[in-house]
């Protein structure tokens, strides 16, 4: 593979250290400074900070302290947050600056909740010249919220170089879509990929499915064939690893789990794109 795509890490490979929206908490929760310096030390060079981590409640001296790590120590930082709300969208417009973030991954609403397309599409249109004044891409995670061709749909609606998908072809699971209709209808479109490689297995009953995250490579996500896709559309977007570590007996050896995950993800990825 070619080392054109850029690939790191995101505040979602370390959802447990993070804290999730429900279960066991960290006595001490991971921030985003510490984030960046686990970037440093698994030697990658981009991080999306997300939503799990939400950057709108640090302090203008706290944004300023990411910055200047990432500068000192060449990372590259990609922010992230939830919803088309404008005031909020221009608001983390502010934040992707100081942080020199090439673009703003946003949800169209909260993950298992429909949206409405025509609102969506009113506040993505209301902010997106402030965003092409500041060279910075909206890019448009696909969730639940829309169907495939609704996401196809908003697109071409909009037709901007300055609005993308953020496609993460586990999510596709969540609208009962399958992975390669996914990608053959939204990476045209896309600007940024999620890596969230997952296995889909039969339960011992016969009678339904458990969906299990897995390292990166370890899964039935078909990476491979997603970047052969995007060659073939000349894309390069950027590549991020999230992790579905599931809860082990105790929350310290779910973290423990999901360090070694990073590990390991990392190292696959470093194959894949021949680093």
């Amino acid at each position: 593979m070619s080392s054109i795509f850029q690939f790191g890490i995101s505040s979602w490979s370390y959802p447990w250290s993070i804290g999730v929206n429900k279960g066991p908490q960290p006595h001490k929760k991971m921030t985003a400074l510490e984030l960046l310096r686990n970037a440093v030390e698994l030697n990658v060079e981009l991080v999306q900070i997300a939503d799990n981590l939400p950057l709108e409640q640090l302090s203008s001296y706290e944004i300023g302290e990411l910055a200047h790590f990432a500068s000192v120590h060449k990372l590259n930082i990609e922010v992230g947050t939830k919803g088309t709300d404008p005031d909020h969208l221009l608001r983390f417009l502010e934040i992707a600056k100081t942080l020199k973030s090439p673009l703003l991954r946003t949800l169209p609403a909260l993950f298992g909740k429909r949206a409405v397309l025509d609102e969506v599409e009113q506040n993505i249109r209301t902010v997106l010249p402030q965003f092409e004044k500041s060279n910075v891409v909206i890019v448009l995670e696909n969730t639940e919220a829309f169907h495939a061709d609704e996401y196809v749909q908003l697109m071409e609606s909009i037709d901007s170089p300055y609005f993308r998908m953020c496609l993460d072809l586990a999510n596709a699971l969540g609208i009962m879509e399958g992975h390669e209709y996914v990608m053959e209808r939204l990476i045209p479109y896309c600007g940024n990929f999620h890596f969230k490689d997952i296995e889909v297995i039969r339960s011992q009953t016969l009678m339904g499915f458990s969906v299990n995250g897995k390292p990166s490579g370890q899964g039935q996500i078909p990476l491979h064939k997603v970047i052969d896709a995007f060659k073939a559309q000349n894309l390069c977007p950027s590549v991020v690893i999230e992790l579905w570590p599931p809860l082990q007996e105790t929350l310290e050896q779910t973290i423990k789990m999901e360090t070694e995950w990073v590990k390991q993800s990392v190292n696959y990825m470093r194959g894949v794109f021949d680093l």
